[in-house]
C-alpha cells in the first residue's frame, strides 16, 4: 500500500530531479557506483575530506531499486560528511528487500583499512534509515550489532503484531522517527512503534504535517532534509550544534515539527 502511494508521489514531485551537490561543508557531493557493489548507489563528497566519514545505509520508498530515487536528500547528507549507501543502482529498476541493505553493510566491512577511494570510513559509526517501505527494511537491519542508529522516515511496521515482536528488541539503539502528520499513511504505524520502544531508549519523534511524501522533492529535500542533516550530524558525527535541533534549542518546533522525545540526554557521541 505505501509503496504504491510513494511511487505516485515521486512521479508528481520529481524526487530525483535536483542535484546541486548539497550545501554542507564537504560540498559538492556526488553519487557513484562500485564494481564490487553493483546493486547500490554510493553518495560521498566529491573530494576525499580530511576526516573520517560515518556510514548511513538507506532504503528507498516503494522498496524501489532506484538508488537515485532520493537524490536530493542523500546528496545533501553526503555534503555534510556522511558516506551514504542507498539500495539500488542509479535509475535502477525493480524492487529491493532488506537483504540489499545488508549487502552494503557487509561490503564496508570488507574494505581494506576501511578506505574507499581515499575516503576513510568510520566503521564504528553506522546507521540505517529509509522512507516508507525502506524504513521497514531498515528495521530488519538495526538488530545487527554493527549498527547503532535507526532513522524511520514516513514509516513504521505494518501490523501491531509485528511491532510488538520487533520494537521491544531495539534497546541499546538510538531511534528517531520523521513522520508526515496525520495525513501520512504511515502515521499510525510510526506512532505505535514509538510508544513500544523499550524504556530508556534514546528516541525522538517528529511530525511535519505534509503527508507521506514529505518534502523530498524540494531543493536539498526541504524541511525533511534539514532534519535529516541534524540527525546524522548529531548521532553519527557527534555535532553538538545539531543536537540542539532535537533538544534544548527547539529548532524543530520552530520549523513546524510536532515533537516528542525520550532519554535524549543519554546520547553521548564523540565528535569526529
Amino acid at each position: 500500500m505505501w509503496s504504491r502511494l510513494l511511487t505516485v508521489v515521486a512521479l508528481a514531485h520529481g524526487i530525483s530531479a535536483q542535484n546541486a551537490g548539497g550545501t554542507g561543508p564537504f560540498r559538492p557531493a556526488t553519487h557513484t557506483t562500485a564494481p564490487t557493489l553493483p546493486n547500490h548507489t554510493i553518495y560521498h563528497p566529491t573530494t576525499a575530506p580530511n576526516t573520517t566519514l560515518p556510514v548511513l545505509l538507506w532504503g528507498n520508498g516503494a522498496c524501489s531499486a532506484d538508488g537515485t530515487a532520493f537524490l536530493n536528500l542523500l546528496t545533501q547528507l553526503a555534503s555534510h560528511g556522511v558516506f551514504v549507501i542507498a539500495s539500488g543502482a542509479p535509475s535502477g529498476k525493480g524492487s529491493t528487500t532488506s537483504a540489499v541493505m545488508k549487502e552494503g553493510l557487509e561490503w564496508i566491512g570488507k574494505l581494506e583499512g576501511g578506505v574507499y577511494n581515499g575516503m576513510k570510513l568510520a566503521l564504528d559509526r553506522v546507521g540505517v534509515a529509509g522512507q516508507s517501505c525502506g524504513g521497514v527494511e531498515a528495521y530488519d537491519v538495526i538488530g545487527d550489532k554493527r549498527v547503532g542508529v535507526l532513522g524511520v522516515f514516513n514509516s513504521g511496521l505494518m501490523t501491531e503484531a509485528e511491532s510488538k515482536r520487533v520494537v521491544p528488541g531495539l534497546g541499546g539503539k538510538k531511534v528517531f522517527y520523521f513522520l508526515g502528520g496525520k495525513s501520512d499513511i504511515a502515521y499510525a504505524n510510526g506512532e505505535r512503534d514509538y510508544t513500544l520502544l523499550p524504556a530508556g531508549t534514546p528516541s525522538w519523534k517528529g511530525n511535519l504535517p505534509v503527508g507521506h511524501g514529505g518534502t523530498y522533492g524540494d531543493k536539498d529535500a526541504g524541511k525533511f532534509g534539514v532534519a535529516a542533516v541534524h540527525f546524522v550530524n548529531w548521532l553519527l558525527r557527534g555535532n553538538a550544534t545539531s543536537a540542539s535541533f532535537f533538544t534544548t534549542g527547539n529548532e524543530a518546533k520552530a520549523a513546524g515539527w510536532e515533537v516528542e522525545s525520550k532519554n535524549l540526554d543519554a546520547i553521548k557521541v564523540t565528535p569526529i
